[in-house]
């Protein structure tokens, strides 16, 4: 795993030794970049940071601050350690905490892009889809970007996001949401 582009592209990411945690592969990243490469990127959000490896990827291509939010400290240990590794700690924030409770509590901006990318067939990218779409935590240009298993059915609408386009590589699919009143 590593980074993609930008100002620390090739660096190696820390992973993960456990099968449980999967990391998006770097050509599935690679493209769900080139995708949103035109929109504004500055303030994002990791949901499910996992490795952190989303995030990280936007601060090297530019993006101002990243939130890296997940329920399992191991997995900010690990976000930890990678941000140190490519020199981005003071553009991160990392928080210890579930999808809901940060949309509900924690979200203190708007974000230019929101990555949901949680564990695969659980209902997670749907129920944080459903908050994100009726709480004001998408700039009104901003994306939503998620990743899942190419055979999970998604939503075409949900509140105020509505899907844009949805990508298959494999066995992996990436969507992409926008607000409804975007301007595009």
């Amino acid at each position: 795993m590593r980074v993609v582009g930008g100002s620390k592209r090739g660096t190696l990411l820390m992973g993960f030794d456990r099968d449980e945690v999967r990391p998006t592969l770097d050509r599935v990243k690679e493209s769900m970049f080139n995708i949103i490469q035109f929109e504004r990127c500055d303030r994002v959000l990791d949901l499910f940071a996992g490795t952190g490896q989303l995030g990280i990827e936007c601060l090297s291509r530019g993006a101002s601050h990243a939130v890296f939010c997940d329920n399992a400290k191991e997995s900010l240990d690990i976000v930890r350690k990678n941000l140190k590794k490519t020199g981005f700690e003071k553009g991160a924030r990392v928080l210890l905490c579930d999808y809901k409770r940060f949309l509900k509590y924690e979200a203190d901006r708007e974000y230019d892009v929101i990555f949901v990318d949680p564990p695969y067939n659980v209902g997670l990218s749907d129920r944080a889809l459903k908050q994100i779409g009726q709480q004001p935590v998408l700039a009104k240009e901003g994306v939503v970007v998620v990743e899942c298993a190419r055979e999970e059915a998604k939503p075409e609408e949900e509140g105020n996001l509505i899907l844009r386009r949805r990508y298959d590589y494999g066995t992996v699919s990436v969507l992409i949401y926008v607000r409804k009143d975007r301007d595009d």
